[in-house]
């Protein structure tokens, strides 16, 4: 069966920063030809981030190859790059030029800064990309400079938000008749699919004073990572429960058997005691061990593999995250396959990355619909009705995208089920920062599932919906009776989008999972390390999470699109820990190649030297310095008055001499403001940034220009600061999500106007516990 976006057309002409977002197009379905103008060779990162497309070889640069894309543009439907302004200018790729020549066209703009603001034409590699975002702020030691995770995190970031932007441009081009600008901004989506809950925590202090507003990096956090016979195990505790769990995993220790312990922040600030504990309690047991145990006893713990595990987990292989293919050189390797599976319309990876023999044609341009007389101006998913069963971060911020695209959204809730956010509001529901920053742009319905009236009234709502998504811990819907078998014998036709942590079948469809514990599962949490560290605490980030309800807004989108054209319904499963290993494929491919396991490099590439985060003046203050090859090096010593021949002039050459260059640079960096030295080092071609944390996000006159962080009011917490939307459409208007509700705020106002109850019916049902 071909995929949801089987017919769509991509030119990619992407660098290998951007290349994922036509990937995601390609395993959707969508026909994708890249546009070969460099040279990546069998590197793990090109044979994994461009799989999926054709290929074709053009010089962008003379007439006769600009000539040629024209060609290639006029039969395309989306355009995906990230082009400099220069080249973008050079290539005849401005937005205006392009509209001009191909108004059909989507547009799809990766800038590292966006296309307008005072760092437009800033270059980011990725290290640097990570700087900008606040996700290196908030990751490592504290006595160490920030730590990256290898990869492209924050493009990554910024090409899930560009197929979102694709597919919902292509929907809009059904009702309008006309392509559009899609304008994404790197560093706007890395901090959204990142890190979006440090914006919020300086408008919170207010409830809890002793929230981490500067977001400084604290290792593993509340999060805690403990030893254990075999390696590590990672702990997330948030709420009772979990810490009754726990303590019965350690043997019921009278040291925290006192009341105190039972309060989350006397917990936060004596972490050092139950480490200190833990280490000794856990030591005698295997990961495996105490993941069963916890399991059985109500606690929440993940196990900390490397990758190979993850590859021969019986989880791994029960959801075929790694797909059979026969491509050249990557024959029995390990290759993540798409990460959302699709019910009606499966997605796939059908071909290798081009190569030096693929050489595409141009499509034929298709016939051109008459423009519609009276184009459709309103929101996209006006009318689409969403009925969230959301917990924590994922299903909620799909719900946010969809929101902001125009769906009615209504979130299920109950005081006997709350969301496990709402405990950060310190006992008020209504405050807490981590719910407020997941739940805008929604209404809440207040219903108890654990009544029969309260399921009766949820499935009559899914029965009334176009998109039902839940997060639910693995069966639980399906034990409420609320399940996609259930839903859809109501609503043959609804999209119903399931997101768990390890995935909703398989030997671990039913365990309970975080973002914290998804990384470890899939064997990255070891690599987002410095070396020789007390422990592998990788970050205190909840990643992937807020990236997966992105990747899960894709498929929902394509689903939509899909359903729109046929009418067909379907199941759309997504396992956060399959988007994680999606976001790095690479990793696994390059570990079977060379027969051994990443291991943790701190801020070291294998690839480029210097390449690293360095001290500058001022306390905590950092630069990430990225020199990805000899022309860059030739520049950063023009910069800084450096020699620019002799052995250091290759790429091996500075691998050998790392220590000493990095030394010197870092002699530099120490005397000098963070942002002056970058923007020194920008204006002379050098990628460079100064790690940013939430302060300087929230002062920062980039983002103020773009207008990127928005001022909303919530009704008990006041005036509030959150991110805004990383995605501009020139064409289709988007609203801001709201303020997120109170709980129960909109009970009466769905029941009556959606079921068609009377207001006193709600009333009684609420003194019945069924409503509250």
């Amino acid at each position: 069966m071909p995929g949801p976006l089987d017919g769509l057309r991509v030119l990619d002409l992407a660098d290998l920063r951007g290349a994922l977002c036509a990937r995601i197009l390609a395993d959707l379905g969508a026909d994708v030809i890249r546009v070969l103008t460099e040279h990546h060779g069998e590197s793990a990162s090109n044979l994994y981030r461009n799989a999926n497309k054709r290929g074709v070889h053009l010089d962008l640069f003379d007439g006769k190859g600009s000539s040629e894309l024209q060609s290639f543009l006029a039969g395309a439907d989306v355009l995906v790059e990230n082009f400099g302004d220069t080249d973008r200018s050079f290539a005849r790729l401005e937005p205006e030029e392009v509209r001009s020549r191909h108004p059909h066209l989507v547009h799809v703009a990766i800038a590292d800064f966006g296309l307008s603001g005072p760092r437009t034409g800033w270059r980011l590699e990725p290290l640097a990309a990570l700087a900008a975002s606040g996700t290196l702020h908030a990751s490592g030691f504290p006595d160490r400079p920030p730590c990256w995770l290898p990869g492209h995190l924050a493009h990554d970031c910024a090409s899930v938000y560009g197929a979102i932007g694709a597919i919902a441009a292509v929907m809009d081009r059904v009702r309008t008749g006309r392509g559009q600008l899609v304008e994404v901004s790197v560093q706007e989506a890395a901090l959204a699919g990142t890190v979006p809950w440090s914006v919020v925590l300086q408008d919170y202090l207010k409830i809890n004073p002793l929230l981490p507003a500067n977001g400084n990096r604290n290792a593993d956090g509340t999060y805690w990572v403990l030893p254990v016979k075999d390696g590590w195990v990672r702990t997330v505790i948030g709420n009772g429960r979990q810490w009754r769990g726990f303590l019965t995993l350690l043997g019921e220790p009278d040291a925290l058997e006192a009341p105190e312990w039972k309060d989350p922040i006397f917990r936060i600030m004596n972490g050092d005691v139950i480490r200190m504990i833990a280490q000794e309690q856990l030591a005698d047991r295997t990961r495996a061990e105490l993941f069963d145990e916890a399991m059985q006893v109500g606690a929440t713990l993940g196990v900390i593999h490397t990758p190979s595990e993850f590859v021969a987990h019986p989880q791994t292989r029960a959801r075929c995250v790694f797909v059979d293919t026969d491509f050249p050189g990557l024959v029995g390797g390990p290759f993540v396959g798409p990460p959302v599976r699709m019910s009606a319309t499966p997605s796939s990876v059908r071909r290798p990355a081009p190569d030096g023999n693929d050489q595409a044609q141009p499509w034929e341009p298709r016939p051109r619909e008459a423009r519609p007389s009276n184009p459709a101006s309103g929101l996209l998913l006006e009318g689409v009705r969403v009925v969230e069963f959301g917990m924590a971060a994922v299903v909620p911020e799909l719900c946010m995208v969809l929101s902001e695209l125009g769906a009615d959204v209504i979130k299920i809730e109950s005081e006997s089920h709350l969301d496990v956010l709402r405990a950060t509001g310190m006992g008020r529901v209504n405050c807490g920062f981590a719910f407020n920053a997941e739940c805008r742009g929604r209404s809440s319905v207040a219903l108890n599932l654990e009544t029969e009236e309260g399921r009766r009234l949820a499935l009559d709502l899914c029965s009334k919906a176009d998109v039902v998504a839940e997060n639910f811990r693995g069966g639980v819907l399906d034990d409420l009776g609320l399940g996609y078998d259930q839903v859809r014998k109501k609503n043959p036709s609804v999209v119903y989008a399931s997101s768990q942590g390890y995935g909703r079948d398989g030997p671990l469809g039913r365990a309970p999972a975080y973002g914290p514990l998804n990384l470890g599962f899939v064997g990255q949490h070891l690599i987002w390390n410095h070396q020789n560290v007390p422990y592998p605490c990788a970050t205190s980030l909840n990643h992937p999470d807020h990236v997966a309800g992105k990747m899960l807004a894709v498929a929902v989108l394509a689903a939509l699109d899909h359903r729109q054209r046929t009418g067909a319904g379907q199941l759309v499963d997504m396992a956060q820990t399959d988007v994680a290993a999606y976001l790095l494929g690479e990793l696994y491919l390059e570990a079977f190649a060379s027969g051994v396991e990443p291991a943790a490099e701190g801020n070291s590439s294998p690839h480029a030297v210097p390449h690293g985060v360095f001290p500058a003046r001022g306390d905590d203050r950092w630069l990430a310095i990225a020199v990805p090859d000899d022309a860059a090096w030739i520049r950063l010593c023009r910069a800084l008055g450096w020699q620019e021949g002799g052995e250091e002039a290759s790429l091996a050459g500075r691998l050998a001499a790392r220590d000493a260059i990095e030394e010197r640079l870092a002699r530099w960096t120490s005397t000098r403001d963070a942002n002056e030295a970058a923007s020194f080092l920008q204006d002379h071609g050098v990628s460079a940034m100064a790690v940013m944390g939430p302060q300087d996000h929230l002062s920062d006159a980039h983002l103020q220009e773009r207008d990127f962080i928005v001022q909303l009011h919530h009704p008990e917490v006041g005036d509030e600061r959150q991110p805004g939307n990383p995605i501009r459409m020139s064409g289709l208007l988007q609203r801001t999500a709201s303020s997120a509700p109170c709980l129960g705020a909109h009970t009466e106002e769905v029941l009556t106007q959606v079921l068609g109850l009377l207001p006193e019916e709600v009333r009684a049902l609420t003194e019945k516990g069924v409503c509250r």
